[in-house]
């Protein structure tokens, strides 16, 4: 078959074009729930409004306004939650004629629908309902007008603030930080008598971010409700309130743990002057008194006032010199090393060696300071006496040695400590690492030996590091009498544990050549019993580094007899072959059985080239082209990728998300603009699927753009259910400096509930601008081959649903292949996650 350069763009592209819709249920469904909302049997009626939620946005939603009209109340509420979940504008407005129904479950449902499709029109009927004689329904409007973005909705919700019920008066306070108009600032400064309320109040105060509020802030300090006290110390860090340093530095000492660290933390975001030199007054004493390497408030606090630029790098550096106590000097060390300050380096060096900083604290230190130039250093202590000493030094050389700049000055040293005796077994295997790490090839030759190793964790620790060491290890001069590294690494595929041998395959897959390539096929064209899964692993990245026509043919004669899961590991071997017939072949297996294209079209991503092949039937397959075509980067297909983004097949729109994302972002990379992506995924961010809003919001951040709506995406940041989603989010918040972005960011950072979203919210406050998406150039993307378990077993599931997380955020949808793995032949570097798949409960 000729292959023409350039074609692969015309096959995945046709893989994708339309074809008839296929959402996740069956057929008949649709006509079931729409006969039984019609029927005049209400059980009926109240069983098909609870499935509506099952149908999809397009074929619900005819159904769910329908329903909404209905004559018994449940069938009403339950179209109402399924329009909640699928979040209907045109759902919000019919029942905004609720908000005068007799029956308060009617009016609570309309609140809060109101509050999951926002609506201008709904502001009004709102404001009246903060009137409604029922608490719950009192509050649950206010949520709603919060919720809405509008500044129309201030003056209604500050008329209320006088609520009798307390828990309306929290929401009341709530709403208004949401919608952030400062005006709010004064009415909301009081005495009220309920320390919840109070504490709503001060937290509100804080995310508004008016200076206005410092006053009664510092007032809060003295109240007599902890939890009180420790929202105004959170607002006034937010505030950022340099006049409140003293009064916070007063609560330095307090006998109440949880008020002692709040003052803490809040100067070490004030990160002023005179916050910093209050924080350094307490290095070393109190709760950092003790010489050990662990988190301590002070710490903690100075490393934040650091990151945002504040006094304390240079203010630490001279206790490493001269330091009060061992005390003082660790903390000195461990924030240095935290802030990344490399002008540290030498005086940890010569603090180490003086004495003046304790051992483990610089290597600590060094850790986050150091260059190569530490390296020898840190290799002194990596078989100290010290145990903790020994753990910091491992730590420290993993972090500063870089297989991609080999350093055979390491070799010696490590390969001295393996023959002492000090070392316990987990030290000897990170050792063992660390040989992988200097990429030097004599590494090899200690390395080689350790594979007939009795324990295990030592013999997997010599594949992986073998394995970092990459092409070159097969390049060593080898030692007399020894095998060399591909010939052992094969003799590892004979071995009983089936860990061993898959990562003797992925050791081989790195460092073998032409010798090991004639070994594998021996052992593939043998009746001999062998791990067919790891030999073809450790084929595909030889022969994608040595190629050969001869072993392309023996690939072609072993796909012929193969049985289906074999298959798709041929297939993905012969996908990374950089041979136009290898390519070919992978192309006929695209055009070919329903069981081989979703594999081969996933393989063709970067490689293959071919001519025009008819449309795929197959959601799934085209799912996988989405993807595909994002890592090609083809932006001819922009047009189809839009048009599949809002597709019914929930894979499909999610990858065809990403592929708009990633295509925009090559455009830019390449010095383009990225034209209408950034309106398709603009229009994604309110798609009722959470990995479709991910994607969206990835995609939006990582070309730099931001929607014309803001307050659509700070809605994200505050609302949405999905974790994966707010992360994403806190990327685009931040690329902005609006002061209703810094507001949500604030917000998410001190009441967020997911501890990684906080942390990027605290994080984006400190450094500001636009978040790092692409990844150092030192990180290529690579093959990855991901097998998609059950949770509690080690073992693959064939065909199975699955959802990834990579690192810079995209999620990536499908069902795995016959061997239960998903292929990646360009992923980015870093980690890939399971998530629940599509579908999942």
């Amino acid at each position: 078959m000729s292959v023409k350069p350039g074609a692969l763009a015309i096959l995945l592209l046709l893989v994708l074009s339309p074809f008839e819709a296929h959402a996740l249920v069956w057929p008949d469904v649709p006509e079931r729930v729409e006969r039984g909302l019609r029927s005049t049997d209400l059980t009926a009626r109240r069983q098909a409004a609870r499935e509506l939620t099952t149908l999809g946005r397009e074929r619900a939603e005819p159904l769910i306004l329908r329903a909404l009209e209905d004559a018994d109340l449940d069938v009403r509420l339950a179209a109402a939650q399924a329009a909640m979940s699928l979040r209907l504008p045109s759902a919000a407005e019919v029942v905004l004629a609720w908000l005068g129904d007799r029956e308060p479950r009617a009016r609570l449902a309309a609140c809060e629908l109101a509050k999951a499709a926002p609506s201008p029109r709904a502001v009004p009927q709102l404001a009246r309902a903060l009137g409604d004689a029922d608490p719950q329904v009192r509050a649950a409007a206010a949520d709603a007008l919060g919720s809405h973005g509008s500044e129309d909705a201030v003056a209604p919700l500050l008329g209320k603030l006088d609520d009798p019920s307390p828990p309306v008066r929290v929401q009341l306070a709530r709403a208004l930080a949401r919608l952030g108009d400062r005006r709010a600032v004064v009415p909301l400064v009081g005495k009220d008598s309920v320390p919840e309320v109070r504490q709503a109040v001060v937290r509100s105060l804080g995310a508004l971010g008016d200076p206005r509020a410092t006053q009664a802030l510092v007032i809060a300090l003295r109240d007599a409700n902890n939890d009180v006290r420790v929202e105004a110390l959170a607002a006034l860090g937010i505030l950022r309130g340099d006049a409140a340093v003293n009064a916070i530095a007063s609560l330095l000492g307090d006998r109440t743990t949880v008020v002692r660290q709040a003052a803490f933390s809040a100067l070490g975001r004030i990160a002023s002057p005179a916050a910093v030199s209050a924080l350094l007054a307490l290095v070393g004493l109190g709760e950092d008194a003790a010489v050990t390497l662990d988190r301590t408030p002070v710490r903690d606090a100075l490393i934040a006032a650091g990151a945002g630029g504040g006094a304390a790098e240079s203010a630490l550096l001279p206790l490493l010199e001269r330091s009060p106590s061992p005390a003082a000097a660790t903390s000195a060390a461990v924030i240095l090393g935290e802030l990344k300050a490399t002008a540290a380096e030498r005086g940890l060096v010569a603090g180490l060696r003086r004495g003046t900083v304790p051992l483990p604290a610089a290597l600590r230190g060094l850790a986050g300071c150091g260059t190569s130039a530490s390296v020898a250093v840190v290799l002194e202590f990596v078989a100290d006496e010290n145990p903790a000493a020994r753990a910091e030094a491992l730590k420290t050389a993993a972090l500063l040695l870089d297989p991609e700049k080999p350093d055979g000055r390491a070799v010696e040293p490590l390969t001295a400590a393996l023959r002492g005796g000090r070392l316990a077994p987990s030290e000897r295997a990170a050792v063992v690492q660390l040989l992988g790490r200097t990429g030097a090839s004599r590494a090899a030759n200690a390395l080689v030996p350790l594979l007939q190793a009795k324990d295990t964790t030592l013999r997997l620790a010599a594949l992986d590091a073998l394995a970092a060491v990459g092409p070159s290890a097969a390049r060593a001069e080898g030692v007399s009498g020894q095998k060399g590294p591909e010939a052992a690494l094969d003799e590892c595929l004979d071995d009983r544990s089936a860990e061993v041998r898959l990562h003797a395959g992925m050791a081989l897959a790195r460092v073998g050549g032409a010798l090991a390539r004639e070994l594998l096929f021996k052992r593939l064209e043998s009746s001999d019993e062998t791990d067919r899964f790891a030999v073809l692993h450790a084929l595909g990245g030889i022969m994608a580094r040595a190629p050969s026509e001869a072993a392309v043919g023996r690939l072609e004669r072993a796909l012929e007899l193969a049985p289906g899961p074999e298959r798709d590991a041929l297939i993905e071997v012969l996908a990374s072959v950089p041979l136009a017939s290898a390519s070919a072949l992978v192309v006929a297996q695209a055009r070919g059985a329903a069981s081989d294209r979703s594999t081969a079209v996933a393989a063709l991503a970067v490689r293959a080239r071919t001519s025009r092949p008819a449309a795929d039937p197959l959601a799934e397959v085209r799912a996988q082209a989405a993807w595909a075509v994002g890592t090609q980067g083809n932006t001819a297909a922009l047009p189809a990728l839009a048009a599949l983004a809002t597709h019914a097949d929930a894979a499909l729109a999610t990858n065809a998300t990403a592929a708009v994302g990633r295509l925009a972002a090559a455009v830019k990379r390449g010095g383009g603009t990225p034209g209408a992506a950034g309106a398709v995924l603009c229009a994604r961010v309110t798609d009722t699927r959470g990995y479709v809003r991910t994607n969206a919001l990835v995609g939006l951040a990582e070309i730099g753009l931001t929607c014309p709506d803001g307050a659509r995406v700070r809605k994200v940041l505050a609302e949405d259910p999905s974790e994966d989603a707010r992360l994403a989010a806190v990327a685009l918040v931040r690329g902005t400096s609006g002061p209703e972005d810094r507001a949500a960011l604030e917000r998410c950072a001190s009441q967020e509930r997911s501890g990684a979203v906080a942390a990027r919210c605290r994080e984006a406050l400190t450094t500001g601008g636009p978040a790092r998406t692409a990844p150092p150039a030192s990180l290529r993307p690579s093959a990855v081959t991901v097998y998609v378990g059950q949770e509690g077993s080690a073992v693959p599931r064939p065909l199975a649903p699955y959802a990834l997380r990579y690192t810079n955020g995209y999620i990536r949808a499908g069902v795995a292949d016959r061997r239960g793995a998903v292929v990646d032949p360009e992923a980015p570097s870093g980690w890939v996650e399971l998530r629940k798949p599509l579908g999942a409960r």
